[in-house]
């Protein structure tokens, strides 16, 4: 709801602008009844005496310039809504990567510990058949531990 109403704010004022300079361009009558009370409408009395009260010739504002002017605000508003939802993902992406390093991390400790324990690991093969882990598989495989612990747990 918020960003709908900032996002309309612009607008909202380009149209206040353009009513505003309308009734600034609008004649306006003046007049004094029988009672001598002073009277301001838009429309001159039905009767007697008035003077009409002339606006400005041209607005005050150029409406070109007004126009480019909310054009440029528009422009930066949406830059800053995108770079604030470019922010918010890379944080949010940053968060992943962390959570997913932590979960990483937190498994080749594991991993590392259980081959540093010297108990043999059976390891299955793609054909469903098993194996018993060598000395040299098993140095391999703590050597791969120990790199992705570097990787992961900074």
């Amino acid at each position: 709801m918020r960003r709908t109403l900032a996002s309309l704010l612009p607008l909202l004022c380009l149209i206040g602008s353009m009513m505003f300079t309308n009734m600034a361009l609008a004649k306006v009558y003046k007049w004094v009844d029988e009672n001598g009370a002073t009277h301001y409408s838009s429309t001159p009395p039905p009767t007697g005496d008035f003077k009409t009260i002339k606006g400005p010739s041209k607005p005050a504002v150029d409406p070109e310039k007004a126009q480019s002017d909310i054009n440029k605000r528009i422009e930066a508003f949406n830059k800053r809504k995108e770079d604030a939802a470019k922010a918010e993902q890379e944080a949010a992406d940053a968060a992943s990567k962390k959570a997913e390093n932590q979960k990483n991390c937190a498994q080749a400790k594991k991993n590392l510990n259980l081959l540093q324990t010297k108990v043999r690991l059976r390891i299955k093969k793609e054909d469903g058949s098993q194996h018993y882990q060598t000395d040299k598989e098993r140095n391999a495989s703590i050597k791969r531990a120990q790199e992705q612990i570097k990787s992961f747990c900074k």
